[in-house]
């Protein structure tokens, strides 16, 4: 009677220190999992402008984009175009545009939102673009964002988004979250 009295003893012992590491291990593995890299894939389109009025009363059309996700974190995508300027110089061998965008994701369980403030800009003779940035709000804050995508003329267009119009498909590499400095 003492060896089974001791084993329930033990066992409820057992079953008490793992319900208790539980919620611990939970929170290790997303701690461990915040610092991991991850890519989400993208594909969006553009939805309209947006006349915004600045500092000075100059108004400045601003491009809107919505799209959605996958990879990493599948689910919708919307953007806006913040700043968007050509090169000039004819000399230049390909046009380039300066971009300034916000991005942002929201995963199918509103788990994973984060906004990313993003600058780079687009190769008019390829299509390709390349930006940095940084992850401002929500999951992730403070992360480094690198964006790459392509420009798919709306002729051939991108499966999931509307026929007919211009599309764009990349990738959104999400870094480490920065860790406190002392």
């Amino acid at each position: 009677m003492s060896t089974t009295r001791s084993r329930r003893l033990v066992a409820s012992l057992v079953g008490a220190i793992v319900m208790l590491l539980l919620p611990s291990l939970a929170v290790a593995q997303e701690f461990g999992n915040r610092n991991q890299p991850i890519d989400v894939t993208f594909t969006k389109w553009a939805t309209g402008t947006v006349f915004v009025p600045d500092a000075f009363g100059i108004t400045e059309g601003r491009r809107l984009f919505k799209g959605f996700t996958g990879g990493d974190i599948p689910g919708t995508f919307v953007g806006e175009v913040l700043q968007g300027q050509p090169s000039a110089n004819p000399d230049f061998k390909a046009g380039i545009n300066k971009l300034e965008a916000i991005y942002e994701v929201h995963d199918v369980n509103e788990n994973h939102v984060f906004t990313a403030l993003i600058r780079g800009g687009t190769n008019r003779v390829t299509g390709a673009a390349l930006l940095d940035g940084v992850i401002l709000a929500g999951w992730r804050t403070g992360a480094p964002v690198h964006v790459e995508f392509q420009t798919i003329p709306g002729t051939t267009g991108c499966v999931g988004a509307p026929l007919g119009l211009t599309c764009f498909q990349g990738t959104i590499h999400i870094g480490r979250v920065p860790t406190a400095q002392n």
